[in-house]
């Protein structure tokens, strides 16, 4: 590796602070994120499967209705290909809305004593390959998926390195550049959510009465999909007929 330029810029000092304090609120928003899933992701993940259960079933009624229009019988293979490529999106985000959900309610709350101690870990080694302050950790691939194992493992409050790197501080090209972007970013942060979701969840007022909108939405998708089972029970009356083919 080649060796580490260490820098005399009076700007440093301000730009590591905010560096890390940007990262600080990102893992605050984290943690902001998992409580807002722990306290409301059953409902928010169930009203969007009775979502998509509503969207599966237009989609139908319209493929349906489309052969009707054409005096055609409703193929059923072709139906179940167009489902599938229409529903694939809204599946991977209800599977991924679904892993997100179990992961913040198996979360486990640690002691301050022990994120204290994640804190400066994190800190030391950041100081040394965070891809902004040290541009070959993005050339190394070694020193690339090790940051990316430690941003993981501080995020989620479990760190697994355990060990010095040794080397001097970076010199930071267009420091002034990157301050400015820093400040930008950290002023997102802070006014979008998940950080903002705090406000919210600190007042259990507020919990009760999310938790009341979202389980009259799911009650109204649930109405909506019994309408729409009745609309495609009306098809079939009208002598709706499928195509099915033997492979």
């Amino acid at each position: 590796m080649d060796e580490i330029i260490k820098s005399t810029d009076n700007r440093y000092s301000e730009y590591e602070t905010l560096l890390f304090f940007r990262d600080k609120l990102r893992k605050e928003a984290y943690a902001w994120k998992n409580r807002y899933l722990a306290e409301f992701g059953n409902l928010i993940t169930a009203v969007f499967e009775q979502k998509i259960a509503c969207i599966k079933k237009k989609k139908t009624i319209s493929f349906c209705q489309m052969a009707v229009n054409r005096g055609k019988p409703v193929d059923q293979a072709e139906l179940q290909n167009y489902l599938s490529q229409e529903m694939k999106e809204y599946n991977r985000k209800l599977s991924e809305m679904i892993q997100e959900n179990e992961i913040a309610h198996s979360g486990e709350i640690i002691s301050e004593e022990t994120a204290a101690k994640i804190k400066k870990l994190y800190y030391r080694l950041a100081k040394q390959i965070h891809p902004d302050m040290n541009p070959k950790t993005n050339e190394i691939p070694e020193l690339k998926e090790l940051w990316q194992r430690i941003v993981v493992s501080y995020r989620a409050n479990e760190f697994l390195v355990d060990h010095h790197l040794d080397g001097n501080e970076i010199k930071i090209q267009d420091i002034d550049t990157k301050i400015e972007k820093l400040k930008e970013q950290i002023q997102k942060i802070k006014e979008t959510n998940p950080y903002q979701y705090r406000f919210l969840l600190q007042d259990q007022e507020a919990v009760q009465n999310k938790k009341r909108e979202l389980q009259k939405e799911l009650e109204e998708y649930r109405v909506y999909e019994q309408e729409l089972d009745q609309l495609l029970e009306q098809m079939m009356k009208n002598g709706v007929s499928f195509l099915w083919r033997m492979n």
